[in-house]
């Protein structure tokens, strides 16, 4: 992107370009809906390890986490005042942000939506084509991927889905996303702050919902009078709640239907957009009622408090330690060694940062490292000796009397109910219980090279390599050396 991932300096430049841009979407978004600061928004997001993670990450979510909250303000401009460059402007930002994510058109399905309805309810006809219209724009856009969707999806989905999912996995997901742990800690203990915006949803539900049946409205008084006409207050709760329900429903049915193994940082889009709409409720339509001010901002101290610890640790949590150990083997690891990585998605970024002269392989030995290739691990799960090359290498380099260097965090350890004997190979996935998922498949393999590796090498020793502080477990490695060739079980 603009040249700026080909350098580690250049993605934090990029990340922290992005976490400025999301901030200053926060409050032009409040703004726009009549507010002041986005004082809740900041409180119930700004500490959140899960936000800081992926907002910063080389990865579209943070973009278009920024372009939600746009999309949000710009919508509710064309409802207020339609102008015309109001309206180019929110089809622009709506048609972006329709790109960046592909279940995004959830999101503005519900904003749309909501901005239909309101539309509707003040008989304002034109704005509600305006609405649709820019929906089928979307939409319209989208059918580009429809190919790769139905195709291309329908076959790699069945490789990340867990054979294990059911309801109680998004909520669980929900719960990871929301414990304020830093990414280098995710078994710590969970805070508080799950049950605090769910309790902020329910009041802001039932603020919006009591709004709609007294039907009240704003009588701006001349000390607190704005320089525009203040949009009604049922108007603006009802396209929030609207959003934020519809939201809700469409997305959580979406990963039902998805089905995939819940990471935190799926869930990063549903709570922004929780969260700007319990500011538009709670916060927008009352920005110079002094006594709630107060509140918000003692909230927001609290909420401070609650998560300076995790969003420190996040703040200073590396992505990866791959680079320290891909800079160690460049100087320890000589031509006739051989290096095995555990996992071909950690092939990725060693690639990335390893400048030295000894070969190396990834689990499975797939030959392209510069994306995720799932159609390349797939097609070695149909390959019942898919870990032979691997195997017949690490052979020969403990024969000629060279080093095997294990880089990964699967512990070299065999399964308790592993056979004596070697591990045979995995079955085909039509005939595995887990048929197509992945995970199943990394961790046969792996035991394969760990059984063949405890069977025939002489010596095994742990690196000590210079921990470079707190690392993200998803790549949290350690290095292993063998050393030695004895035979073994054949």
């Amino acid at each position: 992107m603009l040249g700026l991932t080909n350098s580690d300096t250049g993605i934090r430049m990029l990340g922290l370009v992005i976490g400025l841009f999301f901030l200053t979407s926060l409050w032009l978004c409040q703004r726009w809906i009549g507010g002041r600061a986005p004082i809740l928004s900041v409180a119930l997001l700004g500490g959140l390890p899960a936000l800081i993670f992926i907002l910063g990450a080389n990865r579209a979510y943070g973009f278009a986490g920024c372009l939600l909250v746009l999309s949000f303000g710009n919508i509710w401009r064309v409802l207020e005042f339609p102008t015309k460059s109001r309206i180019l402007s929110a089809g622009f930002i709506c048609l972006l942000f329709s790109q960046c994510v592909y279940y995004d058109v959830v999101f503005l399905g519900a904003m749309l939506a909501a901005g239909a309805l309101v539309a509707i309810r003040r008989r304002r006809w034109k704005i509600l084509w305006t609405m649709v219209g820019i929906g089928l724009l979307a939409g319209a856009s989208l059918f580009v991927y429809l190919p790769a969707i139905f195709h291309q999806g329908s076959k790699y989905l069945p490789f990340w889905r867990s054979p294990f999912f059911d309801a109680a996995t998004l909520w669980n997901g929900l719960g990871d996303a929301l414990a304020a742990r830093s990414s280098a800690d995710p078994d710590g203990a969970n805070g508080p702050q799950i049950w605090i915006w769910i309790g902020l949803l329910l009041v802001g539900i039932i603020v919006a919902v009591t709004m709609q049946r007294t039907g009240v409205r704003q009588t701006p008084k001349p000390q607190v009078a704005w320089k525009r006409a203040k949009p009604a207050r049922s108007d603006l709760a009802l396209f929030c709640v609207t959003s934020v329900v519809l939201g809700i429903i469409g997305y959580f049915g979406f990963l039902l239907k998805l089905q995939f193994f819940m990471q935190s940082w799926y869930y990063v889009e549903i709570l922004i957009l929780c969260a700007i709409s319990i500011d538009g409720i709670l916060s927008a339509s009352w920005p110079a009622l002094r006594p709630w001010g107060f509140v918000r901002i003692g909230f927001l101290v609290v909420m401070m408090i609650l998560n300076a610890g995790p969003a420190w640790a996040e703040a200073h949590t590396r992505r990866s330690n791959l680079d320290v150990v891909a800079t160690f083997l460049g100087h320890n690891a000589s031509v006739g060694d051989l290096i095995v990585v555990q996992d071909a998605w950690e092939g990725i970024t060693f690639k990335r940062y390893y400048r030295g002269q000894t070969p190396w392989l990834s689990i499975p030995p797939i030959d392209s490292h510069e994306v995720h290739r799932i159609d390349l691990v797939m097609a070695e799960m149909t390959q019942p000796q898919a870990m032979t090359p691997v195997l017949h290498a690490i052979a020969n380099t403990l024969v000629s009397g060279n080093h095997v260097w294990v880089v990964g965090s699967i512990p070299i350890a065999r399964s308790e109910d592993a056979p004596s004997e070697p591990i045979p190979p995995p079955p085909l996935p039509s005939e595995m219980p887990t048929k197509w998922w992945g995970g199943s498949y990394m961790y046969w393999w792996n035991q394969q090279v760990a059984t063949f590796l405890l069977d025939h090498a002489q010596e095994e020793k742990p690196e000590t390599i210079a921990r470079p502080g707190r690392v993200n477990h998803f790549e949290d490695v350690s290095v292993i050396r063998f050393t030695g060739y004895k035979p073994g079980i054949e």
